[in-house]
């Protein structure tokens, strides 16, 4: 059993089916979260999984009815419910429920208990690594093998460059920050501190921007001398892209959270607290205000704004300003009630197409519409 992940469904038989791992039981899980307990406290728990894959020895969650409806036939041990939320069938001299308010957040804390130690990095520079002799590093700080620290860099205190990472000139790095295998951060970038950088995220690019040629028979590049600039825990994912402005700096605001394979265009201006969903393609100089949640697959084109708050719905294009607070869908994106109007309209458009053939029929069997093909003087 060495080397199961505690998201895996556990063997009952086994004494400990993640040796390494935490063990926990409800009665114990209960406490953790302030839950309500319904049903054995003794029950050991080993991991936490879906409800359709949970077996014997784990716990599994459920927010709605429509999961609720599976619970008689899950094999999890134990259940963490919301509130309000019923159960049918739950015998709670076999089976341990965990009633909480809210079972999503309620999670969280649960996957903090049974999360594997986190690895650690000991301070020091690996020999394969290149730090040029005027970069400044900070105490605590862990260059793995073969990074690449440019001339001028700035690495702050407790950093962790695990391996294959690259620094251009200049670059500086805030404390306590975390930059995977293969990230890539260009001359004069700034990283805030606690930031986390998954694999081969790219910051600095060159903006994509180009003119056509004075003969038409080309284009010319236009320089980008600005750079980017990311506050204090931001978390980017793996395979993102960020270009540097044009001029002046392209922004991510502290604690914004960014999926994997986004593209942020130059001199973007995102605020704080904002969520980027995977696929997003964000146009240069579009501005995000703050708490703003772009869902998956999103486009938002180049120079629009979208107010504190709002919510853009998955694969949706962006082409006009979206007011604070709204939620938008749709390509060409709109508000959500009118888009909901549109939409029921466009389900009956067929409908209304047979209708019409209909109308028309009858109306050239009455003599009151020319038959086709024929004449209209």
């Amino acid at each position: 059993m060495a080397g199961m992940s505690p998201m895996s469904t556990p063997n009952p038989h086994h004494p400990n089916p993640n040796p390494g791992h935490p063990r926990h039981t409800t009665g114990s899980i209960a406490a953790a979260v302030r839950a309500e307990l319904v049903g054995p406290s003794d029950l050991v728990i080993v991991g936490i999984d879906g409800i359709d894959a949970a077996g014997p020895g784990t716990m599994t969650f459920v927010r709605s009815k429509r999961f609720a409806m599976r619970w008689p036939s899950s094999k999890a041990s134990a259940v963490m419910v919301t509130r309000g939320v019923d159960l049918p069938g739950h015998d709670p001299s076999k089976r341990a429920l965990l009633v909480v308010e809210n079972a999503d957040a309620a999670t969280i804390a649960v996957l903090r208990l049974f999360a594997p130690p986190k690895p650690q990095y000991a301070p020091g520079i690996h020999p394969t690594a290149i730090v040029d002799d005027t970069a400044t590093i900070g105490q605590g700080v862990h260059i793995g093998p073969n990074c690449i620290v440019g001339p001028g860099c700035v690495v702050g205190d407790g950093t962790v460059l695990i391996a294959n990472v690259h620094l251009g000139a200049d670059v500086e790095i805030g404390p306590i920050g975390l930059l995977y295998p293969g990230v890539v951060v260009l001359e004069r970038c700034r990283i805030g501190a606690a930031s986390i950088l998954w694999p081969n995220v790219v910051i600095g690019a060159d903006g994509f921007g180009y003119i056509p040629a004075p003969d038409r028979r080309g284009v010319i590049k236009v320089p980008h001398i600005g750079n980017v600039v990311i506050e204090d825990g931001v978390e980017i994912g793996a395979c993102t892209c960020i270009d540097r402005g044009k001029f002046g700096a392209t922004r991510i605001g502290a604690g914004t959270k960014i999926d994997n394979h986004v593209q942020i265009g130059h001199n973007a201006q995102i605020g704080r607290g904002c969520i980027i969903c995977g696929v997003v393609g964000i146009g240069g100089s579009a501005i995000i205000e703050d708490g703003v949640t772009l869902a998956g697959h999103v486009g938002v084109s180049d120079s629009i704004h979208v107010g504190r708050g709002a919510t853009v719905a998955a694969k949706s294009g962006v082409v006009s300003d979206v007011p604070a607070g709204e939620t938008w869908f749709g390509t060409p994106a709109g508000p959500h009630k009118d888009q909901m109007r549109n939409y029921a309209a466009l389900r009956k458009l067929s409908d209304y197409l047979r209708k019409m053939k209909r109308l028309e029929k009858a109306a050239i069997e009455r003599g009151l519409l020319p038959a086709h093909g024929d004449s209209h003087e």
